[in-house]
This record gives structure tokens, sequence and C-alpha cells, in this order.
């Protein structure tokens, strides 16, 4: 049986604790990184919802701005270990599904576009510019280049990718795309693709 409180004091404390928020009565929508392991982590700034403009860079060097834009959502599945993507642009709807593999060192994701029917594996690695993410014959991985982005100028509300392509045999990496991404207000239900 619950009894009232004998005294105001008493009264206005037991007031006050049940009053104070919880961890969680409030719980992050887009996930946490598990703490067990720092490279859980490396994507924990990319969480929320996204709208990412883009710039191409033609072969003489010139800057083109693009005209359509991305939304992207990112976030932490309910175990701290998996990190997925999705990004959805004009006619273009994509995910990817990463888990950071301790014996290699690395993140492995998948990379899934169903409407076209392509899948591909790639790579990301946290770098001294960024996270890296190396994805070999393109996102097909059927192309006759590969494709690297660099994650850098991360802050709480922006970040940028430099997307970069190396014809098959080379060494040599040309950038081709920017994307600024600019954080987003959260969807309060949650993230969803």
């Amino acid at each position: 049986m619950i009894t009232a409180p004998t005294n105001l004091k008493t009264f206005a404390a037991a007031l006050l604790l049940i009053s104070l928020p919880s961890a969680a009565a409030e719980p992050n929508l887009y996930g946490a990184p598990d703490p067990t392991l720092d490279a859980h982590s490396d994507f924990a700034f990319m969480r929320g919802e996204w709208q990412a403009s883009m710039v191409a860079f033609r072969t003489d060097g010139s800057r083109v701005e693009l005209e359509s834009s991305a939304h992207i959502t990112a976030f932490y599945h309910s175990d701290g270990r998996t990190f997925q993507i999705c990004f959805s642009a004009p006619n273009f709807h994509s995910t990817d599904i990463r888990a950071y593999d301790k014996v290699a060192g690395n993140w492995r994701a998948n990379f899934l576009n169903a409407s076209s029917q392509r899948w591909n594996d790639l790579i990301s690695n946290r770098s001294e510019t960024g996270v890296e993410t190396l994805v070999p014959g393109g996102y097909s991985g059927t192309e006759d280049f590969d494709i690297k982005t660099v994650i850098r100028t991360t802050s709480d509300n922006s970040f940028i990718s430099d997307v970069f392509r190396r014809a098959e045999g080379s060494d040599t990496w040309v950038q081709t795309y920017e994307m600024t991404y600019n954080r987003q207000p959260d969807n309060k239900t949650g993230p969803s693709c």
C-alpha cells in the first residue's frame, strides 16, 4: 500500500524524483553504438536525417552543381554494432548495412539497389582524413572502375563526402563528386527507409 508523505519536504523530494526524466524515457531513435569497441562509434556522427546537395567535377576540373538533392537516413540497429544508411534521390533508392569486422579491422558493408538489381560489398576504414569507403567495381561491382568515398569535415550539423573514381588498372583517383550533407529534423517516429 502506498502512503502519502507526512511532511512537505518529503513530498517535494518524492515529486522531484518521479518527475526527473530517465534515460529510457527518451531513447535515441537512431540507435547508439555498442561501447565495447571504439570502432563501433565510427559512424555515430551520421545518425539521423540528412539532405545532401551534390557537385559534379568535369574532366577539366570545373564544378557543376546538380539540381537534385538526396535524402539520407542513417541509424544503428538495436545491437549497436550494425549501422544502416538509406539513400533516396529522384529515381534512385539504395541502402547499405555494415558491421565492424574485428578480425579484419574494418567495416564490411553490403550495398543494395533493388530496383536496378545491384548488389556489392564495400569496405570502410577510419583514416587521418575521415572515413574512407572502397567500392570495387563501382556500385554494381561489374564496372571497369572503382569508387572511393572520403567523409570529412564532420560536425554536428554537416559533413562532406568526396567521391573519387579510379580506372581499372590505375593507381590514380580522380574526384567526380562532392556531396554536402546538412542535418534535417529527426523523424519523430524514428528511422524509415
